[in-house]
């Protein structure tokens, strides 16, 4: 029914790898047992959640990649359908609707999670003195605020009609989505600010990365306008053009302000989400905050635990000669603190699902990874308390292997032992007389931290690192 043969001789004829070929022949095979499992024997029968069972072996924790190479095979056979067979004509459209409500879902979700993250200026704000002169603190900030309300307006018209926008009818990366910023900011990157316009560099406009990574930015700009901004000569062949929000003037005069504020020589995906998302923080009076500009701006997302967790942290780092790189603030989640190429405790909000080798954003729950290894021997009895306070991060009624079960010593490559080098994460240590093996990339998570928990954890982060 499906056409397996003529399947095999397109990817034959596309020159396909022997092994893409044989992946994407095996996938044939598992949506044909699906489709009998189902009891179809007509592909007008075969409906989107005949295309979902089929994935959801794949769609879970662990297997992306199996998920997205699955995802790519319907795809594929759909365009083969197009080409070649047109007597399973509506089979592709079928395939081609179910992707496509995927990707304007995919798109409708990340602007209301952009939208959501625009945390509002309150009142009583005082910018930053360099930022004002021709308005006053209470223009600046109004205009701020209407910025910011703009912005999320901007969101809500993109969670009805994304594709509208432009934006992508086809798989792509989180980053993609940074649409809004990516051009409002580099109108303001590549442009001059004055009397509350701006005059682009159309080349250098429409040569910047952050533009030529998008498609049809025309749609976003024609969204602009209807959001109340307004475009004079703008145009792939025209020398330079003018940006303005005639409604208020000053509404540019604060993005300016704003961008200004970002460091364009990083990359825009080490701005973090406050940058990304009209932190008022970064147009605030730095007299006016007890911490650094970034620890603020991160905090403002933190739930009042980590909040509290943080404040502590900072201070103890402090207390050691650790201080937050402008730079480099923020790992794996993480406000980092650092002393030369040292770093010190990160503490985050997150939680692990089983098996994986990271933390996952969570509203609440606090945790940290860290590797014990010298601090059993450095400091057994305050280690024992450690381990009894948290026995399954530790649990020594394993005593462990490295490599999924093969050799603790030697790196396992292609299924067989290799004598050549040992597992870079393999990890030894002694404790009351048993050596225990772990692996550094699956171990010592500590999960759903309490503050008392975190002082725990930091007195044997010290000892394990020498910090004093």
């Amino acid at each position: 029914m499906l056409d397996k043969q003529g399947y095999h001789d397109y990817l034959l004829k596309k020159k396909c790898n022997e092994k893409l070929l044989r992946e994407r022949l095996w996938f044939f095979d598992e949506l044909i047992k699906t489709v009998e499992h189902n009891g179809i024997t007509s592909i007008a029968i075969i409906t989107a959640d005949v295309l979902t069972e089929f994935l959801k072996t794949w769609n879970v924790s662990g297997a992306i990649v199996h998920y997205r190479n699955a995802s790519r095979f319907l795809i594929d056979y759909a365009k083969y359908i197009d080409q070649e067979a047109p007597n399973l004509k509506p089979l592709a459209a079928v395939i081609n609707g179910y992707f496509l409500c995927g990707y304007e879902q995919a798109a409708k979700e990340a602007a209301a999670r952009r939208k959501n993250d625009i945390l509002p200026i309150p009142e009583g704000v005082q910018a930053d003195p360099k930022h004002l002169g021709v308005l006053s603190n209470e223009e600046f900030t109004a205009a701020f605020r209407q910025l910011q309300q703009i912005i999320t307006d901007i969101y809500e018209d993109i969670e009805k009609d994304p594709f509208a926008w432009g934006y992508p009818d086809y798989e792509t990366t989180d980053g993609y989505y940074n649409r809004v910023v990516d051009i409002l900011f580099a109108f303001i990157f590549n442009g001059i600010c004055h009397d509350g316009a701006v005059t682009v560099d159309a080349k250098a406009f429409f040569n910047d990365k952050r533009v030529k990574r998008h498609k049809k930015v025309e749609l976003m700009v024609a969204g602009f306008e209807n959001r109340g901004f307004f475009f004079e000569g703008y145009g792939k062949k025209s020398e330079s053009f003018r940006a303005s929000y005639p409604g208020n003037p000053n509404v540019i005069t604060a993005l300016h302000a704003y961008v200004s504020e970002i460091d364009d020589t990083k990359p825009d995906w080490a701005w973090g989400k406050p940058l990304h998302s009209f932190s008022y923080r970064y147009i605030e009076d730095p007299a006016a905050q007890k911490y650094e500009r970034v620890f603020h701006a991160e905090m403002d997302y933190a739930s009042d635990k980590l909040r509290e967790i943080q404040e502590w942290l900072h201070a103890e780092a402090k207390k050691y000669g650790f201080a937050i790189d402008p730079k480099e603030h923020m790992e794996k989640g993480c406000i980092l603190y650092k002393k030369g190429s040292k770093r010190f405790l990160l503490v985050r909000q997150g939680e692990r699902k089983p098996d994986a080798g990271h933390f996952d954003p969570h509203e609440t729950k606090i945790g940290t990874k860290v590797s014990f290894i010298h601090a059993f021997e450095k400091s057994p009895d305050k280690m024992r308390a450690l381990v009894d306070r948290f026995p399954r991060v530790f649990n020594l009624g394993d005593r462990g292997t490295c490599c999924k079960g093969g050799s603790p010593h030697m790196f396992k490559a292609g299924g067989g032992e290799s004598s050549e080098k040992r597992c870079t994460f393999r990890m030894l240590f002694t404790f009351e007389g048993v050596t225990y093996t772990r692996c550094g990339l699956n171990h010592f998570f500590f999960q759903d931290i309490s503050f008392d928990d975190a002082k725990a954890i930091l007195e044997m982060f010290l000892i394990e690192n020498g910090i004093k």
